[in-house]
């Protein structure tokens, strides 16, 4: 892969940053937390990843597009969040990835779904969502979400998804937060879950808290989803 600048789209609100856009690769869409779009592709190229569009989407409504379902404030000052994925896919997979694709030389030979924190926890609900996507990458994911691992055990994933990835750091369970202690417990039970329904799947514990090294967790996950031959 080469460095070079970015093609910027601007679609529904958000401004979308196109890099390493070649021919016959895979399309790897990825929501930003603050603007970190360039230092995961140049983390991405320091892995030595097989060739790849990266499809950078900001100005995310973070405690809304990224949640299932409404849940109240987790810790004090915190803020609710309400729950709006469902009207956020419908937009990203009717209105956002098409305009994204259009922007393309060619058509991507699979497309990708990576985030990290809530926006992980949103690569895995949309599974159950669409079928668009065929592989997935979540980093530091927020699996503790309630009511999350009843709604897996509840719902089949799409019959699209071949690789999962799935990381979090060592010390992000380790917390007297009751919303956010289950969430190494919970990455392990659904890395297992999906490994014994067929997809290829992993687990990586690094070590950290879930502020450390986001780029490079998040571009170790697309490097390994990006390696697997299905």
């Amino acid at each position: 892969m080469k460095t070079g600048k970015a093609v910027t789209l601007q679609a529904n609100g958000k401004k979308i940053q196109l890099y390493g856009a070649s021919q016959e690769a895979p399309l790897v869409l990825y929501h930003a937390v603050m603007g970190e779009g360039k230092a995961l592709w140049e983390a991405c190229q320091k892995c030595d990843c097989p060739p790849f569009t990266l499809a950078v989407i900001n100005g995310v409504n973070w405690d809304d597009e990224m949640t299932p379902w409404p849940i109240p404030p987790i810790s004090k000052g915190d803020t609710p969040c309400s729950g709006g994925a469902d009207a956020y896919l419908t937009q990203l997979t009717g209105e956002l990835l098409p305009q994204i694709m259009a922007a393309l030389p060619s058509t991507p030979t699979y497309c990708a779904l990576s985030g990290y924190s809530l926006a992980g926890l949103l690569a895995v609900y949309a599974a159950y969502r669409t079928d668009c996507f065929s592989r997935l990458v979540s980093a530091s994911g927020s699996l503790w979400y309630p009511d999350f691992l009843p709604f897996v055990r509840q719902n089949p994933i799409s019959e699209q998804v071949k690789v999962i990835y799935f990381s979090l750091g060592d010390q992000e369970s380790h917390t007297k937060n009751q919303y956010l202690a289950p969430v190494e417990e919970n990455t392990r039970f659904l890395a297992q879950h999906f490994s014994e329904r067929g997809i290829q799947t992993t687990f990586q514990l690094n070590r950290g808290n879930h502020y450390r090294n986001s780029t490079g967790r998040t571009a170790a996950g697309i490097q390994w989803m990006l390696q697997q031959q299905v």
